[in-house]
């Protein structure tokens, strides 16, 4: 079960730290070039050196106390196996003595003989060993300390109370950390990195031998050995180095003494003493440290105890999921548990100190020890919105099977009342469900009952077939407003639910689907003529076969729909288009002659009920074929030297298109709109999404493409786009527009405003330009020229450095001018006045609705580095249209190994669930604003806000640290 806590200690944060002030001055001497390191507070002026900020490599702590050692000069020999045997006498071996070298880390000074007290001043002399990588070191008078010191160490902070674990067990912890096959901390970083490979090596222990390096051994009865000196024992991955050890072969018992260190797969351990029994994975230890990499966690402890290979227990323990030299946060607890085999650790009286400050105490705590799930309470949240006032939740979470599971999320808002959630997933070898309900009981201020539901399911049954569903409700449209989470108030107008069942065989060509579809509007400014159709049902049929004889390919898109509208005219849809193509293509170049019928046929109802006045005909169809010819080729070349070459290509395209023209004025809109205007666009067989629509067309599309590719890495480092389309004819099939953002005593007619015929010659001429410049730099931007206005009519721009995630600038601007709202109501005049008369209001000169689909942007995000593990992190979205900003939020991360904290100020325009549109707010400057904090202990737990979604979606390039 897992605990939070909260920090009212919490200006630790921000409070600097205080040094040991004992370290080694270290200083080179003139004639001997040696380095001259001691203990005590020596003046520089004692030594006559070099200040030590000179010398370019590092230099070791002092060793820990070297006693005189007697090695034979025979060569070793080591024992290879233990075996028992039966003996009348103890038979000393030390003729043949074992040596071995000792098993010490760079990190700790290597061990010398003793040598006599000279006139010099008295502390260890090192000079470089041969190749440069390691010291030699000599002790010159007495050891001035006694003990192993640590050079440099990280500075925790400010700390009431003395830091868990001193300057000697933190070397001790790096030491432990070393012996590990891999770095337990390697995921500490913010950094994405890589899973170490590593293999497991338990499993050989019953198979393996037990080598036994001594300085001097003696076995008695073939049963009972003894070593002295320098002892390391291996097995599997068993090892183990101590002054002295006992082996019982009889019991397979191992007894170890005098400053043991001892690791495994999954542990690794320094003590005192320590008796393994090795044949039940049995250990006792006094006196301990310990790192289990698997949490990853490392600590202290008066005792510990393995009762098996996955069962550890420790007595009187210090524990932290910080890596050595940092102890920002620690558990205290008389008793604490791991189990791996369970994925689970308990601590017993238990309390938690932060930066030196105690902050919280449990009898019990519980928490994971890796990724699998476990049943307990999660780290609460806490917010504040304007409409719901102050919440907290606390969620619990059940693990019930490993195959399903529940969250319980209660949440209470001061102002509204308690609000209960739940979550339910369940997996099985075919289907992925999810369930989420909210309910509350009653709102305070409205004094009724509110709730929302979803219920998701993916589903696969064989290798063809595969079912969607994805349904939704809420209880009204206030519903998000209300009582939504702040940071995640929702950008769309309608909540969308859909079942689909389907049949797929790619190697055939078939799919077949069937589906059903209906919206929910919660956007209490669209009227209900805005509201999408329901599809109740839709079947698709979509065949496609190439033919190996010959370069010739088969299609056929079939549709069957029917639309129905609680307002608008209902109506069911059948689609048929069938096509033929030979595509023909070749390294330098492709040509692919297409050829397409069209049907479309409607039933529908006769009139609209919202406006009486627009009636239709019971039935409509419309046949047309569609005629397209794509052509392409591709130059290439090389450029630069072999050292840096790059791969050049021109690609000039044309693509012709060919539909008459049909009047459809009599069809309804049911799913149909114009694609916006970009270079992929250019290249479409009918400009409209859809199929109500079918434009006409006789046009080609001239396009030039031209690249700079790392043959290497395979990246553009330049890519750049033109295009434009040449109408040999006007375009007289359009279709209608809604004007949403109208005032609200204007009547706007139900099927939307008739757009006019466009009779340009040309079509705005098209420009991309993107570029990877590096590894981190890249950008990309696009402008449009209207040859018949002479004026820019979208242009865009956005600069991308992303240095992993530590540095993170996003630059971009956005640009459209949209002149067809204005060009609609000239053409609809008499309607748009007719209605507007009375109120003695002139739509033309309404800039906020003639200007309604427009939009001059920029956008500005960042995460930057400011100190030592310290980001600044912001984003300000700001339209140049109404001089206000639409999006701002500024805050400061602290992000290390250890723990997280984050903190934010946001102001927002939120157009979703309020009674004026987006621009109408953007020009009267209504906003919301707020202030969300999150910290984090990394490995136990955390409160507040959960900003990584947030900032994933606000900010690009900015990924989820790891946890």
């Amino acid at each position: 079960m897992h605990f939070c806590f909260f920090l009212f200690f919490f200006a630790f944060l921000l409070t600097p730290g205080f040094a040991d002030d004992t370290v080694w001055n270290c200083h080179q001497d003139k004639n001997s070039k040696e380095w001259v390191c001691t203990g005590e507070k020596a003046s520089p002026a004692d030594t006559g050196g070099e200040p030590l900020a000179q010398q370019p490599k590092s230099i070791p702590p002092a060793p820990a106390e070297v006693k005189e050692t007697a090695v034979s000069e025979s060569a070793p020999a080591p024992i290879p196996e233990i075996r028992a045997e039966t003996k009348a006498q103890p038979k000393p071996v030390a003729e043949k003595q074992i040596v071995v070298k000792p098993t010490v880390r760079k990190a700790i000074a290597v061990k010398e003989n003793l040598r006599q007290e000279d006139n010099r001043q008295a502390g260890w002399r090192c000079k470089a060993a041969e190749g440069g990588e390691d010291w030699n070191c000599n002790l010159t008078g007495p050891d001035p300390k006694g003990r192993t010191r640590v050079v440099a160490a990280e500075e925790n902070g400010f700390s009431l109370l003395e830091p868990a674990f001193d300057s000697n067990q933190e070397q001790i912890f790096a030491n432990l950390a070393s012996n590990l096959k891999y770095d337990p901390w390697y995921r500490c970083s913010i950094e994405p990195t890589a899973a170490p490979a590593f293999t497991p090596g338990r499993y050989l222990r019953d198979v393996s031998p037990l080598d036994v390096n001594a300085d001097y051994g003696e076995v008695f009865e073939n049963e009972i050995s003894s070593y002295k000196g320098n002892v390391e024992i291996t097995r599997a991955d068993q090892h183990s180095i101590s002054n002295t050890a006992q082996y019982d072969s009889v019991s397979q018992t191992l007894d170890l003494q005098g400053e043991v260190y001892y690791n495994e797969d999954n542990l690794s351990i320094y003590s005192n003493s320590a008796n393994l029994k090795l044949a039940q994975d049995q250990a006792v230890l006094r006196n301990v440290q310990f790192i289990n990499p698997s949490a990853p966690l490392r600590g202290s402890a008066t005792a510990a105890y393995r009762e098996s290979q996955t069962l550890l227990r420790y007595k009187g323990v210090a524990y932290t999921t910080c890596p050595p030299g940092n102890t920002d946060w620690v558990v205290h607890a008389s008793d604490l548990k791991v189990n791996d085999a369970t994925g689970k650790g308990s601590a017993k009286n238990a309390w938690v100190e932060f930066k030196g400050a105690p902050v919280f105490y449990s009898p019990y705590l519980s928490f994971p020890t890796d990724a699998r799930r476990l049943s307990g309470f999660l780290s609460p949240n806490y917010g504040n919105t304007q409409r719901g006032g102050f919440n907290i939740s606390v969620p619990y979470y059940w693990n019930i099977a490993p195959n399903y599971d529940a969250l319980f999320k209660p949440r209470y808002l001061t102002k509204r009342g308690l609000l209960l959630g739940s979550e339910l997933r369940l997996l099985t070898p075919y289907s992925n469900s999810k369930v989420d309900f909210e309910v509350m009981p009653n709102d305070q201020l409205l004094n009724k009952a509110r709730f929302l539901g979803s219920i998701k399911n993916t589903s696969q049954f064989g290798s063809y077939i595969h079912s969607n569903v994805d349904l939704n409700y809420v209880s009204d449209k206030q519903y998000f407003g209300d009582l939504g989470n702040a940071l995640s108030f929702p950008n769309f107008s309608f909540v969308k639910s859909s079942a689909d069942l389907g049949y797929t065989d790619k190697s055939k060509g078939i799919s077949l689907t069937g589906l059903v579809e209906n919206y929910q509007t919660i956007d209490q400014t669209l009227t209900s003529n805005s509201q999408p159709y329901r599809r109740l049902p839709q079947i698709k049929l979509d065949l496609d076969h190439a033919f190996n004889f010959m370069p010739l390919n088969a299609a056929l898109d079939g549709e069957y729909t029917y639309f129905q509208h609680q307002s608008l005219v209902n109506g069911q849809r059948v689609n048929i288009k069938p096509s033929i193509s030979s595509p023909l293509h070749s390294e330098w170049g492709f040509l692919t002659p297409k050829a397409s019928l069209q049907y479309t046929g409607y039933q529908l109802s006769e009139k609209s009920t919202t406006d009486p006045s627009q009636s239709w005909p019971s039935t409509v169809s419309r046949t047309l074929p569609i005629l397209s010819l794509d052509s392409g080729m591709t130059f290439e070349r090389d450029l630069g030297n072999a050292d840096s070459s790059l791969k050049h290509t021109i690609e000039p395209r044309l693509f012709y298109l060919y539909i008459p023209r049909k009047d459809q004025t009599d069809i309804p809109l049911f799913d149909t709109s114009r694609y916006d205007l970009w270079f992929s666009n250019l290249f479409r067989e009918n400009s409209f999404s859809g199929t109500d629509r079918l434009q006409d067309a006789n046009q080609i599309t001239a396009a030039l493409t031209t690249r700079l590719i790392d043959p290497a890495s395979g990246r553009e480092k330049l890519k750049f786009n033109i295009g434009e389309i040449i109408y040999f004819q006007n375009r007289e099939v359009t279709a209608p527009i809604r004007i949403h953002y109208l005032p609200n005593f204007v009547t706007e007619p139900a099927e939307g405003f008739q757009t006019p015929a466009e009779t340009g010659s040309f079509s705005p001429l098209v420009a991309e330009l993107s570029s990877e410049f590096t590894d981190h730099w890249s950008g990309e931007s696009g402008v449009q020229w209207n040859p018949q206005t002479n004026e820019i009519v979208r242009s865009k721009a956005v600069l991308h450095f992303v240095n992993e995630t530590e540095k993170i600038l996003n630059v971009g601007f956005n640009y459209r001018k949209d002149n067809l709202v204005e060009q609609t109501l000239i053409k609809n005049r008499d309607i748009w006045f007719e209605s507007a008369r009375q109120n003695n209001y002139n739509p033309l000169t309404d800039q906020a609705v003639i200007h309604g689909r427009d939009l001059v942007q920029s956008d500005l995000s960042f995460r930057w580095p400011l100190l030592k593990s310290w980001y600044a992190i912001g984003r300000w979205q700001y339209s140049w249209l109404y001089n206000n900003s639409q999006e701002t939020f500024l805050g400061l991360e602290k992000e290390n190994c250890c723990w997280r904290f984050r903190v934010i100020g946001r102001r927002w325009i939120n157009g979703a669930n309020t009674i004026n549109s987006p621009n109408q707010q953007l020009a009267e400057g209504v906003s919301q604003t707020g202030v969300f904090f999150q910290v984090e202990l990394k490995g136990l737990t955390g409160l507040g806000e959960n900003l990584d979604k947030f900032f994933e979606q606000s900010i690009y390039g900015y990924q989820r640290p790891e946890k």
